[in-house]
């Protein structure tokens, strides 16, 4: 299929690597953006399988370095069937946010943060919340196309959508729940686990009879 981002100017940093690099951004790294990574992980591993060529990680623009998980994102984690406890926080920095195929943001100032770090990454930067609004207006993407090259392509997709694709009125930010009630983190990670829900298809393959 070659550079699927060639007539825009954009070259692919990673020309010969077969691995789809997502990158989740947040605040702190501690919240929203662990929790979503490993929904995504999970998504991933359940559609393409173990040895699926994506590499999910997360990160805060104001990521507080070396901090494991908020605990009621931990807690909230297992009760999902999920693992964080050897998540690790790290600061977002424009080498991962160069070298990723897809950043999806939990607001958008976060993704302002984004583009102010690397300026070409306006074109697959999204509030993860964009992301599944754009993507859910798309046809299904079908064919037999490698998964690094179907991440790229359903991201430039998004990306051309936001032409078309009408914007609701308000925000499309997820919540952070951090310091409130513990019923702020089931709703934030019930959010995400249906954003993650809607957008996995598109990313990572449909299932036989799955709706379209």
């Amino acid at each position: 299929m070659g550079d699927i981002w060639s007539d825009e100017g954009t070259a692919d940093p990673r020309p010969r690597d077969p691995v789809a690099e997502i990158v989740v951004v947040c605040t702190a790294n501690i919240c929203r953006s662990p929790i979503a990574e490993a929904m995504l992980r999970r998504a991933a591993t359940e559609r393409i399988g173990r040895d699926a060529p994506v590499h999910l990680s997360s990160s805060g623009i104001h990521g507080l370095a070396g901090e494991p998980a908020a605990p009621l994102s931990a807690d909230e984690a297992v009760e999902r069937g999920l693992d964080l406890s050897r998540h690790v926080a790290r600061v977002t920095d424009a080498e991962g946010v160069a070298r990723a195929d897809l950043v999806l943001t939990m607001t958008e100032r976060h993704r302002g943060r984004i583009v102010r770090l690397h300026p070409p990454a306006a074109r697959s930067t999204f509030t993860i919340k964009e992301f599944a609004r754009l993507t859910a207006a798309l046809k299904p993407v079908e064919g037999d196309l490698a998964v690094r090259e179907r991440v790229r392509f359903v991201t430039r997709l998004a990306h051309g959508a936001r032409a078309y694709v009408a914007r609701p009125p308000g925000s499309e930010d997820v919540a952070d729940p951090y310091g409130g009630p513990r019923e702020g983190y089931v709703e934030t990670a019930d959010e995400l686990a249906t954003l993650v829900d809607a957008i996995a298809p598109q990313l990572f393959g449909w299932r036989p009879g799955e709706a379209r």
